[in-house]
């Protein structure tokens, strides 16, 4: 990502956030982590040369820690509860020791503050790790807890400063940490309380006396915050040892006892009095008030058939056929023998219908009832059982459907009943079917191996395919929020409305897919590692390794086993070709999707060699093939390449090999691939000094604008990569001390000797080192005394550049011409020549070449040349002297 996307990225964050707090959510990713971080660093490499452009800079600085304070939080929350961010954590840990260490000592006061307020977050953060999970696969608690240790350590030692704005900000920062971590108090507390003691008189007493405010101030807040009431007493004697007015929290005190005191008396007489009303008196039961019924005024005539008839049959429906039953026993005999006797009855689970309301009532009363009545029921109740006695059989179900009609006495009113039919439910004529003509199932159609493999390509083509949906949904979502943005379908909203409606429509959308994508690519990653039964090694693959091993030998047993797992190996290379070729055609959009199919691949051979010491890992194997299918595709400006190189679970020599062969092939990637290079060797300690070698290596290249854009990107690191800066430091001298040597690359075009070409391409590093660190120039010597002449003169030539930027006031280089080795009296008389070319030499220099004057006559060293020097002038200036003076002799004599 360009400096000014990422710009551009960073104001996003700021008119989004600070508007709307919930959306930091949405910027704790790798890619904003990338932003920010390579925004510091830029930051930090520039120096201070008074113009708007550095404080533009400082300000860059500034807005990027407090956007990674804010979502510091969200991600340290991420990575506790997915263990598979590791280079989300890797960046974040680059962050945090950025801050820890250069930052908090930077020479701008504003960074200084902004730093001290992400060491505030930190240390909220690290001092509650102990909720962490033991077995944590990326953070350890004890370590954390360490950490947060350090850091808040770190900024108590910030009170020893005597700038003004950070005392203050240090005391802001350890009230808030004292608030939310009581058990930094005591530190706190001391720190504090001894201040003033550790100042010398010589600091100002403006600057004491404000300090002094701040610091009553945070004593007075923490006084008053309640989960700090333990400490309270030391709090208020250690604020008054600062010179603090501790009566006024003793009158605070005495009125909160008051208070307390009187609190407590009132409970007491509450106790008393509820315990009186508990005494058991006379019962006197409460009536509730009477509930008006709700359809006392409701005529339920007037309610339409069609809806009784729906609540009845929801009803039905709806109650189960135990209650049912259940139900049905309680009703009269009467309504019960009045269905099961109908005419062309079928025995079914459907409840039988109750007597109409218009059915003769009997008094069952047994003293309104006569002898004949009595006989006359006991006979029908003996009946009725014997009649349920047979319909409880389903063998006959057939005789039940002609049973009897009830007898009619006189007493009962004859009258015609209707006829109803009564139909089967579902389970009963599904019973009956099942019985007529017994149901078979159809035999099932086994596939063979080759239909298998065919329709499982078919269905990761079209799992693939569906993630061109998340690609025409962004486009979507872009396209609405800029209808939204031109009021295409806001103009009748006002301004405010718009604007809010705007943001919220594409929080929601991105957020929405961000969460559907992700599944979507974990889904389809693990079905292209996990998807097939068993996994393999490639035979490809193995048979390298077979062919590496002499011994190694097939048993004729073996051989079956061997064609099986070769269908099973071509099986999961086709889909990981398909899986390649689908993420080739797009690559700038589909390299997450590569990214996770690679940690799945790399987790699963960690798995199988768990389970199996003796497994083959294929990881390298399909990243080598992914990478040679991927690269020929790239863009010249593409940094996808990048990122997927970055966030990788392991590299290997090949895959730096491949880099090496992509910025070979195609000079237009020159640039993107040596910036691979470099932030390789800055991110990934163990393919650190593979990708630096190779960055060496086009430090001596044939190519001058190669060469010199390799040397830009090597001769400078950070201060904490000493061991990176040694071995940029050893190959330079390596590759100078080539040229006291014979040539040895002979070809039929080129000389047996030393060019002028073979000379700058072997010293330019070296001489761009040396003026970062001119006590390197002491090679250069050795190297001079050991070359032949022609070696000689072309360094003489083109050390120009690098003496005139060492400059003539460095005590390196002085010590060395005053000390030069036998052999190096040209190359002295040189540097001489080129630090006093066009400027007045200085008091050192002066005094150098009185030293080696002497030495000079012994070694009979001509120093005419250097004669000016003696005398304080600059050699162009005597030159031009010496000019005058000539032309004026030739005019007097030719006048003579």
């Amino acid at each position: 990502m360009e400096r000014e996307q990422q710009l551009a990225q960073l104001r996003e964050f700021d008119e989004e956030v600070q508007s709307h707090a919930e959306n930091a959510q949405s910027y704790a990713t790798k890619g904003f982590l990338e932003s920010i971080s390579q925004l510091v660093e830029y930051g930090l490499e520039q120096e201070d040369d008074g113009t708007d452009n550095y404080k533009e800079d400082l300000k860059v600085i500034k807005d990027s820690i407090r956007a990674f304070s804010t979502v510091l939080p969200i991600l340290y929350r991420t990575v506790c509860q997915n263990e598979a961010e590791t280079r989300l954590w890797e960046l974040t840990r680059t962050l945090m020791t950025l801050v820890e260490t250069k930052l908090i000592e930077h020479v701008n006061t504003g960074v200084r503050i902004t730093a001290i307020k992400c060491l505030q977050v930190i240390v909220l953060l690290l001092s509650k790790s102990s909720q962490l999970r033991v077995d944590h696969r990326l953070l350890n608690a004890q370590e954390l807890e360490k950490e947060g240790n350090d850091v808040f350590n770190a900024i108590i030692q910030l009170l020893q400063s005597d700038n003004e704005s950070v005392l203050t900000a240090t005391i802001s920062c350890l009230t808030v940490i004292v608030k939310k971590r009581p058990h930094f108090a005591k530190p706190v507390i001391k720190a504090f309380s001894t201040w003033k003691s550790s100042k010398s008189n010589d600091d100002s007493p403006v600057m004491i006396r404000n300090v002094e405010k701040a610091l009553k101030l945070a004593f007075v807040s923490l006084i008053k915050t309640e989960s700090l009431s333990p400490q309270r007493t030391e709090l208020i004697s250690a604020f008054g040892s600062i010179g603090g007015n501790v009566a006024m929290f003793q009158r605070h005190q005495r009125a909160e006892e008051s208070r307390r005191q009187k609190r407590a008396a009132q409970q007491q007489q509450h106790d008393i009095e509820r315990e009186k009303r508990a005494r058991p008196t006379e019962y006197v039961p409460i009536i509730p008030p009477p509930t008006p019924n709700i359809l006392a005024n409701y005529d339920i005539t007037q309610i339409p058939l069609k809806g009784i008839v729906d609540l009845c049959m929801t009803v039905l429906q709806t109650v189960p056929l135990e209650v049912m039953s259940e139900r049905v026993s309680l009703l009269p005999p009467e309504g019960v023998t009045l269905a099961v006797t109908r005419p062309g009855f079928v025995r079914s689970t459907t409840p039988p219908y109750p007597p109409p309301p218009d059915q003769p009532q009997y008094n069952t009363n047994p003293r309104f009832k006569t002898e004949e009545q009595k006989a006359r029921q006991e006979e029908e109740a003996r009946r009725q059982v014997k009649l349920e006695n047979r319909l409880d059989s389903d063998e006959e179900m057939g005789d039940s459907m002609s049973a009897p009609q009830p007898v009619v006495y006189e007493q009962d009113v004859p009258e015609e009943k209707p006829k109803v039919q009564v139909l089967a439910s579902v389970e009963e004529r599904a019973s009956q079917s099942l019985r007529m003509q017994p149901y078979e199932l159809a035999k099932q159609n086994n596939l063979g191996q080759s239909d298998k493999i065919a329709m499982l390509k078919m269905a990761v083509q079209r799992i693939l395919q569906a993630g061109k949906t998340f690609q025409s949904n962004v486009i979507l979502s872009d396209t609405t929020k800029k209808a939204f943005s031109n009021g295409t379908t806001t103009a009748a909203l006002p301004a405010a409305a718009a604007e809010a409606s705007t943001s919220t429509l594409a929080a929601a959308s991105s957020t929405h897919l961000s969460h559907s994508q992700h599944f979507w690519l974990l889904l389809v990653a693990k079905l292209i590692t996990r998807g097939t039964n068993m996994h393999y090694m490639p035979v490809e693959f193995k048979r390298e390794q077979q062919d590496d091993d002499e011994d190694t030998t097939i048993e004729p047993a073996e051989e079956d086993d061997d064609k099986k797992m070769i269908m099973t190996e071509d099986t999961n290379a086709d889909l990981r070709e398909l899986l390649i070729d689908f993420v080739a055609e797009d690559f700038a959009a589909r390299n997450d999707l590569a990214l996770d199919w690679l940690h799945e691949e790399y987790l699963l051979d960690k798995r199988n060699q768990r389970l199996d010491a003796n497994s083959s890992p294929s990881y390298f194997y399909w990243f080598h093939k992914f990478l040679e299918k991927i690269i020929p595709t790239l863009d010249a400006k593409d940094r996808a390449l990048t990122k997927v190189m970055l966030e990788a679970p392991e590299l290997d020599e090949k895959t730096i090999e491949l880099i090496k062969q992509n910025l070979d092939s195609v000079p237009d990637r020159f640039v993107p691939c040596l910036s691979t290079l470099r932030s390789l060797v800055i991110n990934r300690p163990k393919a650190r000094f593979m990708a630096l070698q190779v960055l060496l290596d086009l430090c001596t290249h044939e190519n001058d604008k190669m060469r010199r854009t390799s040397i830009v990107a090597v001769k400078k690191w950070n201060s904490n990569q000493a061991e990176i800066n040694h071995r940029v430091e050893t190959f330079s001298i390596g590759a100078l001390n080539e040229l006291a040597q014979e040539k040895t690359e002979i070809t039929a075009d080129e000389e047996t000797t030393w060019t002028e070409k073979d000379v700058v391409r072997h010293a330019e590093l070296y001489f761009v080192l040396c003026t970062k660190r001119p006590s390197l120039l002491k090679e250069l010597f050795t190297v001079y005394t050991q070359a032949s002449e022609h070696v000689q003169k072309y360094i003489r030539l083109h050390m120009v550049n690098m003496i005139r930027s060492i400059g003539m006031r460095s005590q390196d280089l002085i010590q060395l011409v005053r000390e030069f080795p036998p052999g190096g009296e040209t190359l002295v008389i040189r540097i001489l020549a080129i630090l006093c070319e066009s400027k007045p030499p200085t008091r050192e220099i002066i005094s150098v070449v009185e030293t080696i004057s002497p030495l000079a006559e012994e070694r009979s060293i001509d120093l005419k040349n250097l004669s000016p020097i003696l005398a304080g002038q600059s050699l162009s200036s005597a030159a031009a002297a010496a000019d005058t003076a000539s032309l004026t002799n030739n005019e007097e004599i030719t006048s003579k």
